[in-house]
Protein backbone atom coordinates (compact mmCIF):
# COMPACT_ATOMS: atom_id res chain seq x y z
CA UNK A 1 0.00 0.00 0.00
CA UNK A 2 1.07 3.59 -0.64
CA UNK A 3 0.42 6.65 1.49
CA UNK A 4 -3.19 6.70 0.27
CA UNK A 5 -5.51 5.24 2.88
CA UNK A 6 -8.52 3.10 2.10
CA UNK A 7 -11.79 4.83 1.25
CA UNK A 8 -15.42 3.79 1.61
CA UNK A 9 -15.92 4.86 -2.02
CA UNK A 10 -13.70 5.71 -4.97
CA UNK A 11 -15.22 7.69 -7.84
CA UNK A 12 -13.31 7.49 -11.12
CA UNK A 13 -14.04 10.71 -12.99
CA UNK A 14 -14.72 14.21 -11.66
CA UNK A 15 -17.23 15.23 -14.31
CA UNK A 16 -20.93 16.01 -14.10
CA UNK A 17 -21.68 12.41 -13.10
CA UNK A 18 -18.74 11.83 -10.80
CA UNK A 19 -18.59 14.98 -8.73
CA UNK A 20 -22.29 14.92 -7.64
CA UNK A 21 -21.84 11.22 -6.83
CA UNK A 22 -18.85 12.03 -4.64
CA UNK A 23 -20.58 14.89 -2.84
CA UNK A 24 -23.73 12.87 -2.22
CA UNK A 25 -21.64 9.99 -0.87
CA UNK A 26 -19.88 12.36 1.51
CA UNK A 27 -23.27 13.75 2.60
CA UNK A 28 -24.23 10.15 3.42
CA UNK A 29 -21.17 9.81 5.67
CA UNK A 30 -18.72 8.00 3.37
CA UNK A 31 -15.02 8.76 3.06
CA UNK A 32 -14.62 9.50 -0.64
CA UNK A 33 -11.74 9.67 -3.10
CA UNK A 34 -12.25 11.16 -6.57
CA UNK A 35 -9.68 10.33 -9.23
CA UNK A 36 -9.43 12.18 -12.55
CA UNK A 37 -6.49 12.62 -14.91
CA UNK A 38 -7.92 15.82 -16.42
CA UNK A 39 -9.75 18.92 -15.21
CA UNK A 40 -12.27 18.87 -12.39
CA UNK A 41 -15.75 19.18 -13.86
CA UNK A 42 -15.13 16.95 -16.86
CA UNK A 43 -16.38 17.60 -20.38
CA UNK A 44 -19.54 19.45 -19.35
CA UNK A 45 -17.81 22.13 -17.35
CA UNK A 46 -14.58 22.45 -19.32
CA UNK A 47 -15.33 21.49 -22.93
CA UNK A 48 -19.09 21.25 -23.30
CA UNK A 49 -22.16 22.68 -21.58
CA UNK A 50 -20.66 25.72 -19.89
CA UNK A 51 -18.10 26.98 -22.41
CA UNK A 52 -20.52 26.65 -25.33
CA UNK A 53 -23.17 28.60 -23.40
CA UNK A 54 -20.61 31.32 -22.70
CA UNK A 55 -20.02 31.57 -26.45
CA UNK A 56 -23.76 31.48 -27.13
CA UNK A 57 -24.30 34.36 -24.71
CA UNK A 58 -21.81 36.42 -26.71
CA UNK A 59 -23.44 35.36 -29.99
CA UNK A 60 -26.90 36.37 -28.79
CA UNK A 61 -25.65 39.70 -27.47
CA UNK A 62 -23.88 40.40 -30.75
CA UNK A 63 -27.00 39.57 -32.77
CA UNK A 64 -29.23 41.84 -30.69
CA UNK A 65 -26.79 44.74 -30.53
CA UNK A 66 -26.45 44.72 -34.30
CA UNK A 67 -30.24 44.91 -34.61
CA UNK A 68 -30.83 47.83 -32.26
CA UNK A 69 -32.96 49.69 -34.81
CA UNK A 70 -35.70 47.11 -34.31
CA UNK A 71 -36.01 48.32 -30.72
CA UNK A 72 -35.99 52.01 -31.57
CA UNK A 73 -32.29 52.49 -30.84
CA UNK A 74 -29.68 53.91 -33.17
CA UNK A 75 -25.94 53.38 -33.26
CA UNK A 76 -23.50 54.59 -35.88
CA UNK A 77 -21.03 51.78 -35.15
CA UNK A 78 -21.25 48.08 -35.93
CA UNK A 79 -20.17 45.84 -33.06
CA UNK A 80 -17.67 43.16 -34.11
CA UNK A 81 -16.42 40.09 -32.23
CA UNK A 82 -12.95 39.84 -30.68
CA UNK A 83 -12.52 36.09 -30.52
CA UNK A 84 -9.49 36.20 -28.20
CA UNK A 85 -11.41 38.23 -25.63
CA UNK A 86 -14.47 36.00 -26.09
CA UNK A 87 -12.37 32.91 -25.38
CA UNK A 88 -10.77 34.61 -22.36
CA UNK A 89 -14.24 35.32 -20.95
CA UNK A 90 -15.22 31.70 -21.53
CA UNK A 91 -12.07 30.49 -19.77
CA UNK A 92 -12.69 32.81 -16.82
CA UNK A 93 -16.23 31.48 -16.35
CA UNK A 94 -15.03 27.89 -16.61
CA UNK A 95 -12.17 28.52 -14.17
CA UNK A 96 -14.48 30.02 -11.58
CA UNK A 97 -16.85 27.06 -11.77
CA UNK A 98 -14.00 24.53 -11.59
CA UNK A 99 -12.78 26.23 -8.41
CA UNK A 100 -16.35 26.10 -7.14
CA UNK A 101 -16.53 22.32 -7.53
CA UNK A 102 -13.14 21.87 -5.88
CA UNK A 103 -14.32 24.08 -3.01
CA UNK A 104 -17.37 21.81 -2.62
CA UNK A 105 -15.07 18.78 -2.45
CA UNK A 106 -13.07 20.46 0.29
CA UNK A 107 -16.22 21.53 2.11
CA UNK A 108 -17.56 17.97 2.18
CA UNK A 109 -14.23 16.31 2.94
CA UNK A 110 -13.87 14.68 -0.48
CA UNK A 111 -10.27 13.88 -1.48
CA UNK A 112 -9.35 14.75 -5.08
CA UNK A 113 -6.43 13.02 -6.79
CA UNK A 114 -5.13 13.99 -10.25
CA UNK A 115 -4.12 10.68 -11.81
CA UNK A 116 -5.06 7.98 -14.28
CA UNK A 117 -6.82 4.99 -12.74
CA UNK A 118 -6.67 1.31 -13.65
CA UNK A 119 -8.16 -1.68 -11.83
CA UNK A 120 -5.72 -4.30 -10.57
CA UNK A 121 -8.49 -6.25 -8.90
CA UNK A 122 -12.08 -5.49 -8.03
CA UNK A 123 -10.91 -3.93 -4.75
CA UNK A 124 -7.62 -2.35 -5.80
CA UNK A 125 -6.95 0.58 -8.10
CA UNK A 126 -3.58 1.69 -9.42
CA UNK A 127 -3.20 5.45 -9.77
CA UNK A 128 -0.60 6.90 -12.11
CA UNK A 129 0.26 10.57 -11.76
CA UNK A 130 1.53 12.93 -14.44
CA UNK A 131 5.06 12.23 -13.16
CA UNK A 132 4.63 8.52 -13.86
CA UNK A 133 4.64 7.52 -10.21
CA UNK A 134 2.22 4.82 -9.08
CA UNK A 135 0.04 4.58 -5.99
CA UNK A 136 -2.44 1.94 -4.90
CA UNK A 137 -5.81 2.60 -3.30
CA UNK A 138 -8.21 0.01 -1.91
CA UNK A 139 -11.97 0.15 -1.54
CA UNK A 140 -14.97 -2.14 -1.60
CA UNK A 141 -17.05 0.32 -3.63
CA UNK A 142 -16.41 2.17 -6.88
CA UNK A 143 -18.34 4.40 -9.26
CA UNK A 144 -17.03 4.64 -12.81
CA UNK A 145 -17.86 7.96 -14.48
CA UNK A 146 -15.17 8.51 -17.10
CA UNK A 147 -17.45 10.03 -19.75
CA UNK A 148 -16.80 10.27 -23.48
CA UNK A 149 -14.61 12.08 -26.03
CA UNK A 150 -15.14 13.50 -29.53
CA UNK A 151 -15.06 10.78 -32.18
CA UNK A 152 -13.25 10.78 -35.52
CA UNK A 153 -14.74 9.20 -38.65
CA UNK A 154 -13.33 7.04 -41.45
CA UNK A 155 -11.41 9.14 -43.95
CA UNK A 156 -11.28 12.19 -41.68
CA UNK A 157 -9.09 12.70 -38.66
CA UNK A 158 -8.90 15.86 -36.61
CA UNK A 159 -5.54 17.62 -36.46
CA UNK A 160 -6.39 20.47 -34.07
CA UNK A 161 -5.47 23.06 -36.70
CA UNK A 162 -7.54 22.76 -39.86
CA UNK A 163 -9.90 19.91 -38.95
CA UNK A 164 -11.20 20.54 -35.45
CA UNK A 165 -13.34 18.67 -32.97
CA UNK A 166 -15.69 20.22 -30.43
CA UNK A 167 -12.82 20.52 -27.91
CA UNK A 168 -10.46 22.26 -30.33
CA UNK A 169 -12.92 24.88 -31.55
CA UNK A 170 -13.49 26.18 -28.04
CA UNK A 171 -9.94 27.53 -27.97
CA UNK A 172 -9.45 29.06 -31.41
CA UNK A 173 -7.56 32.34 -31.51
CA UNK A 174 -8.81 33.59 -34.91
CA UNK A 175 -12.24 33.42 -36.52
CA UNK A 176 -12.28 31.50 -39.79
CA UNK A 177 -13.97 33.15 -42.75
CA UNK A 178 -15.52 29.84 -43.83
CA UNK A 179 -16.34 26.96 -41.49
CA UNK A 180 -17.60 23.59 -42.69
CA UNK A 181 -19.46 21.59 -40.04
CA UNK A 182 -19.62 17.83 -40.58
CA UNK A 183 -22.69 16.61 -38.71
CA UNK A 184 -25.92 18.46 -38.05
CA UNK A 185 -26.72 16.95 -34.68
CA UNK A 186 -27.03 18.93 -31.47
CA UNK A 187 -23.38 19.99 -31.16
CA UNK A 188 -22.96 20.89 -34.83
CA UNK A 189 -26.20 22.88 -34.86
CA UNK A 190 -25.25 24.89 -31.78
CA UNK A 191 -21.85 25.82 -33.20
CA UNK A 192 -23.41 26.74 -36.55
CA UNK A 193 -25.58 29.44 -34.96
CA UNK A 194 -22.78 30.67 -32.69
CA UNK A 195 -20.21 31.21 -35.41
CA UNK A 196 -22.66 32.48 -38.00
CA UNK A 197 -23.62 35.27 -35.61
CA UNK A 198 -19.92 36.19 -35.46
CA UNK A 199 -19.80 36.65 -39.23
CA UNK A 200 -18.45 33.24 -40.26
CA UNK A 201 -19.81 31.66 -43.45
CA UNK A 202 -21.18 28.24 -42.48
CA UNK A 203 -21.80 25.10 -44.53
CA UNK A 204 -23.34 22.11 -42.71
CA UNK A 205 -23.06 18.56 -44.06
CA UNK A 206 -25.38 15.87 -42.69
CA UNK A 207 -25.53 12.23 -43.75
CA UNK A 208 -29.14 11.80 -42.64
CA UNK A 209 -32.17 13.14 -44.55
CA UNK A 210 -32.77 15.84 -41.92
CA UNK A 211 -30.88 17.72 -39.24
CA UNK A 212 -31.28 16.72 -35.58
CA UNK A 213 -32.40 13.25 -36.69
CA UNK A 214 -33.13 11.99 -33.16
CA UNK A 215 -35.43 14.90 -32.30
CA UNK A 216 -39.14 15.45 -32.97
CA UNK A 217 -39.62 16.00 -36.71
CA UNK A 218 -41.36 19.35 -36.19
CA UNK A 219 -38.39 20.54 -34.13
CA UNK A 220 -36.05 19.52 -36.93
CA UNK A 221 -38.18 21.37 -39.49
CA UNK A 222 -38.37 24.57 -37.44
CA UNK A 223 -34.64 24.66 -36.70
CA UNK A 224 -33.92 23.93 -40.37
CA UNK A 225 -35.96 27.01 -41.24
CA UNK A 226 -34.03 29.08 -38.71
CA UNK A 227 -30.69 27.87 -40.08
CA UNK A 228 -31.66 28.88 -43.59
CA UNK A 229 -33.04 32.22 -42.37
CA UNK A 230 -29.67 32.88 -40.74
CA UNK A 231 -27.95 32.29 -44.09
CA UNK A 232 -26.40 28.93 -43.20
CA UNK A 233 -25.95 26.50 -46.12
CA UNK A 234 -27.31 23.06 -45.29
CA UNK A 235 -26.65 19.88 -47.27
CA UNK A 236 -28.48 16.75 -46.04
CA UNK A 237 -28.30 13.20 -47.42
CA UNK A 238 -24.63 13.98 -47.92
CA UNK A 239 -21.68 11.74 -47.04
CA UNK A 240 -18.14 13.08 -46.71
CA UNK A 241 -15.69 10.54 -48.12
CA UNK A 242 -12.38 12.17 -47.23
CA UNK A 243 -10.58 15.44 -46.55
CA UNK A 244 -7.45 17.10 -47.87
CA UNK A 245 -5.49 20.08 -46.59
CA UNK A 246 -4.21 22.29 -49.41
CA UNK A 247 -2.28 25.34 -48.31
CA UNK A 248 -4.45 27.14 -45.77
CA UNK A 249 -7.72 25.49 -46.86
CA UNK A 250 -9.64 22.32 -46.13
CA UNK A 251 -11.24 20.45 -49.03
CA UNK A 252 -14.02 18.02 -48.16
CA UNK A 253 -14.95 15.50 -50.85
CA UNK A 254 -18.60 14.41 -50.96
CA UNK A 255 -20.06 11.18 -52.27
CA UNK A 256 -21.87 13.05 -55.05
CA UNK A 257 -18.56 14.29 -56.48
CA UNK A 258 -18.83 17.78 -55.03
CA UNK A 259 -15.93 19.40 -53.18
CA UNK A 260 -16.64 21.86 -50.35
CA UNK A 261 -13.83 24.22 -49.36
CA UNK A 262 -13.35 26.16 -46.14
CA UNK A 263 -10.69 27.65 -43.90
CA UNK A 264 -11.58 25.24 -41.12
CA UNK A 265 -13.75 22.16 -40.69
CA UNK A 266 -15.51 21.06 -37.50
CA UNK A 267 -16.00 17.32 -37.12
CA UNK A 268 -19.14 16.76 -35.07
CA UNK A 269 -20.24 13.18 -35.66
CA UNK A 270 -20.68 11.78 -32.17
CA UNK A 271 -18.59 10.70 -29.23
CA UNK A 272 -16.59 7.64 -28.18
CA UNK A 273 -16.84 6.13 -24.72
CA UNK A 274 -13.86 6.42 -22.37
CA UNK A 275 -13.21 2.90 -21.08
CA UNK A 276 -9.75 2.24 -22.54
CA UNK A 277 -6.98 2.00 -19.97
CA UNK A 278 -9.27 1.42 -16.99
CA UNK A 279 -8.20 -2.21 -16.62
CA UNK A 280 -11.80 -3.39 -16.77
CA UNK A 281 -10.62 -6.62 -18.40
CA UNK A 282 -8.76 -7.39 -15.18
CA UNK A 283 -11.96 -7.57 -13.16
CA UNK A 284 -14.43 -8.99 -15.69
CA UNK A 285 -16.75 -6.01 -16.06
CA UNK A 286 -19.12 -6.58 -18.95
CA UNK A 287 -18.75 -4.16 -21.86
CA UNK A 288 -21.16 -3.55 -24.73
CA UNK A 289 -20.56 -3.20 -28.46
CA UNK A 290 -19.44 0.42 -28.11
CA UNK A 291 -17.13 -0.47 -25.20
CA UNK A 292 -19.69 1.00 -22.83
CA UNK A 293 -19.96 -0.29 -19.26
CA UNK A 294 -23.10 -2.41 -19.09
CA UNK A 295 -25.30 -1.56 -16.10
CA UNK A 296 -28.68 -2.70 -14.86
CA UNK A 297 -31.53 -0.31 -14.14
CA UNK A 298 -30.03 0.36 -10.70
CA UNK A 299 -26.71 1.36 -12.36
CA UNK A 300 -24.84 -1.66 -11.01
CA UNK A 301 -22.22 -3.30 -13.24
CA UNK A 302 -21.64 -7.03 -13.58
CA UNK A 303 -19.12 -6.84 -10.70
CA UNK A 304 -20.51 -6.53 -7.18
CA UNK A 305 -19.72 -3.20 -5.54
CA UNK A 306 -18.93 -1.38 -8.79
CA UNK A 307 -21.47 1.00 -10.30
CA UNK A 308 -21.29 3.34 -13.29
CA UNK A 309 -23.03 6.50 -14.47
CA UNK A 310 -23.12 8.98 -17.31
CA UNK A 311 -21.79 8.70 -20.86
CA UNK A 312 -19.61 5.71 -20.01
CA UNK A 313 -22.76 3.55 -19.73
CA UNK A 314 -23.65 4.20 -23.38
CA UNK A 315 -27.02 5.86 -22.82
CA UNK A 316 -28.18 9.24 -24.05
CA UNK A 317 -25.26 11.59 -23.53
CA UNK A 318 -26.76 14.45 -21.56
CA UNK A 319 -25.11 16.17 -18.61
CA UNK A 320 -28.25 16.15 -16.48
CA UNK A 321 -28.66 12.41 -17.04
CA UNK A 322 -25.13 11.84 -15.75
CA UNK A 323 -25.87 14.11 -12.78
CA UNK A 324 -29.00 12.19 -11.81
CA UNK A 325 -27.36 8.81 -12.44
CA UNK A 326 -24.40 9.71 -10.23
CA UNK A 327 -26.63 10.55 -7.29
CA UNK A 328 -28.84 7.51 -7.91
CA UNK A 329 -25.88 5.14 -8.20
CA UNK A 330 -24.42 6.30 -4.89
CA UNK A 331 -27.76 6.08 -3.09
CA UNK A 332 -28.17 2.50 -4.30
CA UNK A 333 -24.57 1.53 -3.60
CA UNK A 334 -24.22 3.00 -0.12
CA UNK A 335 -27.76 2.77 1.21
CA UNK A 336 -28.87 -0.45 -0.47
CA UNK A 337 -31.72 1.30 -2.24
CA UNK A 338 -33.30 0.21 -5.51
CA UNK A 339 -33.86 3.61 -7.06
CA UNK A 340 -34.42 3.86 -10.79
CA UNK A 341 -34.72 6.76 -13.22
CA UNK A 342 -37.66 7.55 -15.47
CA UNK A 343 -35.71 8.41 -18.60
CA UNK A 344 -38.92 9.38 -20.43
CA UNK A 345 -39.16 12.38 -18.10
CA UNK A 346 -35.65 13.67 -18.75
CA UNK A 347 -35.60 16.57 -21.24
CA UNK A 348 -33.14 17.06 -24.06
CA UNK A 349 -32.02 20.58 -24.90
CA UNK A 350 -30.50 22.27 -27.94
CA UNK A 351 -28.94 25.70 -27.49
CA UNK A 352 -29.59 26.83 -31.02
CA UNK A 353 -30.93 30.28 -31.94
CA UNK A 354 -33.83 29.96 -31.22
CA UNK A 355 -33.49 27.22 -28.63
CA UNK A 356 -35.15 23.81 -28.85
CA UNK A 357 -36.07 21.24 -26.21
CA UNK A 358 -38.06 18.06 -25.88
CA UNK A 359 -39.17 15.53 -23.32
CA UNK A 360 -41.04 12.24 -23.53
CA UNK A 361 -42.31 10.66 -26.72
CA UNK A 362 -42.25 12.21 -30.16
CA UNK A 363 -45.36 12.04 -32.31
CA UNK A 364 -43.81 9.25 -34.39
CA UNK A 365 -42.63 7.19 -31.40
CA UNK A 366 -45.99 7.56 -29.62
CA UNK A 367 -47.81 6.17 -32.66
CA UNK A 368 -45.23 3.40 -33.01
CA UNK A 369 -45.88 2.38 -29.41
CA UNK A 370 -49.58 2.05 -30.21
CA UNK A 371 -50.91 5.17 -28.49
CA UNK A 372 -53.91 6.97 -29.90
CA UNK A 373 -52.87 10.56 -29.49
CA UNK A 374 -54.11 14.11 -29.44
CA UNK A 375 -51.86 17.06 -30.20
CA UNK A 376 -51.93 20.68 -29.05
CA UNK A 377 -49.82 23.47 -30.49
CA UNK A 378 -49.22 27.11 -29.79
CA UNK A 379 -47.06 29.44 -31.87
CA UNK A 380 -44.67 31.93 -30.28
CA UNK A 381 -45.86 34.63 -32.69
CA UNK A 382 -49.12 34.79 -30.69
CA UNK A 383 -47.31 35.52 -27.41
CA UNK A 384 -47.27 39.10 -26.19
CA UNK A 385 -43.85 38.76 -24.58
CA UNK A 386 -42.37 37.13 -27.68
CA UNK A 387 -43.65 40.07 -29.74
CA UNK A 388 -42.22 42.61 -27.28
CA UNK A 389 -38.79 40.97 -27.35
CA UNK A 390 -38.88 40.21 -31.10
CA UNK A 391 -38.50 36.48 -30.45
CA UNK A 392 -41.47 35.10 -32.35
CA UNK A 393 -39.90 32.05 -34.02
CA UNK A 394 -41.13 28.67 -32.80
CA UNK A 395 -43.96 26.81 -31.11
CA UNK A 396 -44.88 24.49 -28.25
CA UNK A 397 -46.22 21.04 -29.17
CA UNK A 398 -47.91 18.77 -26.63
CA UNK A 399 -48.55 15.07 -27.29
CA UNK A 400 -51.31 13.45 -25.24
CA UNK A 401 -52.72 9.94 -24.76
CA UNK A 402 -56.32 10.11 -26.07
CA UNK A 403 -57.54 7.48 -23.59
CA UNK A 404 -56.06 8.82 -20.34
CA UNK A 405 -55.35 12.46 -21.28
CA UNK A 406 -51.87 12.01 -19.77
CA UNK A 407 -49.03 14.01 -21.28
CA UNK A 408 -46.76 11.74 -23.33
CA UNK A 409 -44.40 14.35 -24.74
CA UNK A 410 -43.66 18.02 -25.15
CA UNK A 411 -41.45 19.63 -27.76
CA UNK A 412 -40.53 23.30 -28.00
CA UNK A 413 -38.70 25.56 -30.40
CA UNK A 414 -38.38 29.15 -29.29
CA UNK A 415 -36.85 31.60 -26.84
CA UNK A 416 -36.13 30.03 -23.43
CA UNK A 417 -37.29 26.60 -24.63
CA UNK A 418 -34.58 24.95 -22.53
CA UNK A 419 -36.01 26.61 -19.41
CA UNK A 420 -39.73 26.03 -19.89
CA UNK A 421 -39.36 22.39 -21.00
CA UNK A 422 -39.19 21.51 -17.29
CA UNK A 423 -42.97 21.93 -17.19
CA UNK A 424 -43.31 19.02 -19.59
CA UNK A 425 -40.76 16.99 -17.62
CA UNK A 426 -42.71 17.55 -14.41
CA UNK A 427 -45.96 16.51 -16.11
CA UNK A 428 -44.47 13.25 -17.42
CA UNK A 429 -42.58 12.45 -14.21
CA UNK A 430 -45.77 12.79 -12.17
CA UNK A 431 -48.21 11.29 -14.67
CA UNK A 432 -50.18 14.54 -15.00
CA UNK A 433 -53.02 15.02 -17.43
CA UNK A 434 -53.08 17.71 -20.06
CA UNK A 435 -56.13 19.14 -18.28
CA UNK A 436 -54.03 19.86 -15.17
CA UNK A 437 -51.52 21.65 -17.38
CA UNK A 438 -54.30 23.55 -19.08
CA UNK A 439 -55.76 24.62 -15.71
CA UNK A 440 -52.42 25.86 -14.35
CA UNK A 441 -52.34 29.62 -14.65
CA UNK A 442 -49.20 31.01 -16.29
CA UNK A 443 -48.12 34.54 -15.41
CA UNK A 444 -48.65 37.16 -18.09
CA UNK A 445 -46.72 38.11 -20.08
CA UNK A 446 -44.35 35.11 -20.11
CA UNK A 447 -43.13 32.47 -22.52
CA UNK A 448 -44.69 29.84 -20.25
CA UNK A 449 -48.12 30.94 -21.48
CA UNK A 450 -47.35 29.00 -24.65
CA UNK A 451 -47.36 25.76 -22.64
CA UNK A 452 -50.72 26.56 -21.06
CA UNK A 453 -52.24 27.49 -24.41
CA UNK A 454 -50.79 24.44 -26.20
CA UNK A 455 -52.44 22.29 -23.52
CA UNK A 456 -55.73 24.13 -24.05
CA UNK A 457 -55.37 23.62 -27.80
CA UNK A 458 -55.60 19.86 -27.27
CA UNK A 459 -59.29 20.55 -26.59
CA UNK A 460 -59.48 23.34 -29.22
CA UNK A 461 -59.96 25.78 -26.34
CA UNK A 462 -56.86 27.99 -26.59
CA UNK A 463 -57.91 31.60 -26.18
CA UNK A 464 -55.26 33.20 -28.38
CA UNK A 465 -55.77 30.82 -31.30
CA UNK A 466 -58.10 31.22 -34.28
CA UNK A 467 -61.11 28.93 -34.34
CA UNK A 468 -60.27 25.64 -35.98
CA UNK A 469 -62.31 24.53 -38.98
CA UNK A 470 -64.02 21.20 -38.43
Amino acid sequence: MSDLSSFNLVVIGAGIGGYPAAIRAAQLGASVLVVDRAETGGTCLNRGCIPTKALKATAEMLTRVNNLEEFGLSCSMKVTPDIKTIIQRKNRIVGELVKGVEFLFKSHGVTLKKASASFISKNRLQLTGADGKHEIVESGRFVISTGSSPADMPGIKTDGKFILNSDDILNIDTLPKRLIIIGAGVIGTEFAFIFKSMGVDIVMLEIMPRILPTEEEDVSALITRSLKKAGITLKTDTRVTHAEIQGQEVNLYLDNGEVVTGDRALLSVGRKINTDGLGLENIGIELGKKKEVVVDRFLSTSVNGIYACGDVTGGKMLAHIAYREGITAVSNLLEGRKQTINYDAIPSTIYSMPEAAGVGLTERSAKKKGFRIKIGRFAYRALGKAKAFSQTEGEVKVIVDSETDKVLGMHIVGAHATDIISQGAMAIQNGLTVQSMSDTVAAHPTYSEAVMEAAQDVFSMAIHQPKKSK
